[in-house]
């Protein structure tokens, strides 16, 4: 049990690590939702991306998902380790972990069919949006002082 704690808090601390979670969580929302959509046009009819159906319907969903994978990638790298060695990088890791966690619900949302599921996956998209503005300003706030 120690070991495994001093393995997560090793990832924790590594702010080249933690992006790699984002972008697992990104491949098994998109992987779970190709599975359980049981086809594209059920994808063009109900996804929520806007990004993804437009991937779909142009048949560029390998690159797209490569691509957004690399974004997520740099960053949530480029922001951690801005973050780094500051008070408020767990907050970083905490955004990074969250929006992780809705990735990976979002592709089960496809398995699930609820809408308050589906309402749920959608607060917790928006909260990781409050919570990136809040630490913005935070941030901002803080320095101009």
């Amino acid at each position: 049990m120690q070991r495994r704690s001093l393995n997560i808090q090793s990832i924790y601390h590594n702010y080249k690590a933690v992006p790699f979670i984002l972008c697992v969580s990104l491949l098994i929302d998109y992987s779970f939702t190709f599975h359980f959509a049981g086809s594209a046009q059920n994808i063009l009819d109900y996804e929520f991306s806007p990004l993804l159906v437009y991937a779909v319907e142009h048949d560029v969903v390998i690159p797209y998902m490569l691509l957004t994978a690399s974004f997520y990638y740099f960053a949530a790298y480029a922001v951690l380790s801005l973050l780094h060695d500051t008070d408020i990088y767990p907050i970083g890791v905490a955004v990074i972990l969250l929006m992780s966690i809705t990735h990976v619900m979002g592709g089960l949302s496809w398995y699930v069919l609820k809408e308050a599921y589906s309402n749920a996956v959608l607060t917790l998209s928006l909260i990781s949006v409050i919570m990136t503005i809040t630490l913005f300003a935070y941030e901002v706030i803080r320095k101009g002082h």
